[in-house]
């Protein structure tokens, strides 16, 4: 009887989470002086030291742009958004750990062993993680308490290991799927990601006429080369619901008998 009058229609709704990209700037100056003692010794003469580099602005480039990675990866995993303007608010692009909200889960004081990664996988699974190729990044503490509840069951932690984007990611085995373990010391201490690397890439906004991360002369002032390093970079992470975390576990380390 109740089949003869339809039942209250239902509606999804839609939302489009979106990211901006952030701008990384650098400058340096390198003085006539320094230009003028390339490949010269410096301090003691002794055996086995190195000179000064042949091309002094090769060198800062090179240190520079280690900063500018290293700045790019501290702000794509904990980038807090802002939508800026053009004058005096700046664009700061999401970081993973901000862009997760689907599958966050609250470790209530847990170690990061064996169990606690495969019922977290299981239930991000049923949001849509797919486990298949995802990535476990945390911090050290969290990798050395799975090795070591490897070591009280009487496992052997066996050093297989696969690249993902140029990275070396050792492999855990679980009945939800087999995850990789990345250590990375930017995910602060108490909390762990489940990543989907496949799905995450960096978007450029290249000026015109002269690219992305460009070197660029600047006035001179005085008896100095001075140039900028300019480039703009967001995180591209895809669907959120794609990725995991579980915050609040255990910091502490027990050593295995």
């Amino acid at each position: 009887t109740q089949s003869l009058t339809a039942p209250d229609p239902k509606f999804s709704t839609r939302e489009q989470g979106t990211n901006v990209c952030q701008i990384f700037q650098e400058a340096l100056a390198i003085s006539y002086g320094k230009l003028s003692s390339m490949g010269q010794l410096s301090g003691l003469n002794v055996a086995g030291q190195e000179a000064n580099p042949a091309t002094e602005l090769d060198f800062q480039v090179a240190i520079t742009m280690e900063e500018i990675r290293k700045n790019i990866e501290y702000t794509f995993i904990k980038g807090t958004y802002q939508k800026g303007g053009y004058d005096d608010v700046a664009y700061k692009t999401r970081g993973i750990l901000e862009a997760i909200t689907t599958n966050a889960e609250a470790g209530a004081g847990a170690v990061l062993d064996f169990w606690t990664v495969a019922e977290a996988l299981t239930k991000f699974k049923k949001n849509g993680l797919n486990a298949d190729g995802v990535v476990l990044m945390a911090p050290g503490i969290h990798i050395m308490q799975i090795n070591a509840d490897a070591v009280k069951n009487g496992l052997t932690s066996v050093p297989a290991s696969r690249e993902v984007n140029g990275i070396k990611i050792r492999e855990l085995i679980t009945p939800a799927g087999t995850v990789g373990l990345l250590e990375n010391n930017y995910i602060p201490e108490g909390t762990a990601t489940f990543v989907n690397p496949s799905v995450c890439a960096p978007v450029y906004m290249p000026v015109p006429g002269k690219g992305n991360f460009f070197l660029e002369s600047l006035a001179k002032t005085g008896a100095a080369d001075k140039y900028q390093i300019y480039g703009q970079c967001g995180l591209d992470y895809g669907a959120e619901w794609l990725h995991g975390k579980i915050t609040g576990l255990d910091t502490t380390f027990t050593r295995p008998e």
